[in-house]
Parts: structure tokens; sequence; C-alpha cells
């Protein structure tokens, strides 16, 4: 009997240290959960304030473009040149790229054709850049110029 009743007294304190065993687990693994779901949050946490910071410097970017726009040289007339007649007979088609600063108080200066351009299509495109007429740059409250402003002409007949 006495061998019975210690032999069982064993197996309840196996069985105890087993359920205390399974309980520590338990615990454990609560605690890393918990541990893990801290962690994601602040990681959540830490990337809305990311992407708050990153839509705020998105718009002050915005905001700085759009008054750094304001003071750019805008094109107020802008005319097409001439078919040359002569380019017309011929059948001839061409794209011609004029370079020029705008003054200060906008208009074309050193206009230049820029790259391969049929001859026929020089002059008319170097005239018509001429006649162009921009709102001039502002830069710290004064007109200033602006150089290397490209402009190309398509000459296609329809």
């Amino acid at each position: 009997k006495r061998v019975d009743e210690q032999k069982r007294e064993r197996e309840t304190e196996q069985r105890q240290r087993a359920q205390n065993a399974r309980e520590a687990e338990q615990q454990r693994q609560q605690a890393q959960a918990e541990q893990q779901r801290q962690a994601e949050q602040a990681r959540q946490s830490a990337e809305r304030a990311r992407q708050t910071q990153v839509q705020q410097q998105a718009q002050q970017q915005a905001q700085s473009q759009a008054a750094a726009d304001s003071s750019q040289y805008q094109p107020l007339s802008k005319e097409a040149p001439d078919y040359p007649e002569r380019a017309l007979d011929k059948g001839i088609e061409g794209d011609c790229t004029v370079v020029y600063d705008v003054s200060p108080q906008g208009k074309v200066v050193n206009p230049q054709v820029q790259g391969s351009c049929h001859p026929l299509f020089m002059r008319p495109s170097l005239a018509a850049a001429e006649t162009f007429r921009y709102q001039p740059r502002i830069v710290e409250g004064r007109a200033v110029m602006v150089s290397g402003v490209k402009n190309t002409f398509h000459y296609r007949i329809k």
C-alpha cells in the first residue's frame, strides 16, 4: 500500500510539474505574443509618423514649387512661322530647334538654330522666335535673364 501511495504521490507531483510547465510555457508564449503585438503597434505608429512627415515634406515642396513657378518666365505670345513656299513646293518636311535667351524685359535675344535643320526652315524659325514675348522670370523681386531656352518648330505638310 505504501509503495502504491508513494507511486501515486510521485505521479501527482509529476502531473503537477507538467501542469506548471505547461502554464509557464503558456505564460511565456502570451508574453512573447504581447511583446510582438506591442512591437507591431510601435512599428505601425512609426510608419504612420514617417508617412505624415513625407506628406508634409511633399506639401512643402509643392508650395515651394508653386511659389517658384509663379516667378518663372511664362510665354505671353508665340506665333508659329509661315511654311516656306519653296519647302512646300518641294514637299520638304522637318523640325528646327532654336535656342535663345529671354531678357529681363521678356524679349528673345541671341536666337540660334541648334542641331540639324533644313536650310529652308532656318530663317522663318529664327524670325518667329524673335517675335516671342515672355513674362520675365523674377528672382528675389527682380526680373532676370533666362538662358538656353529651346523651342522646336515642326514643319509638316497636311
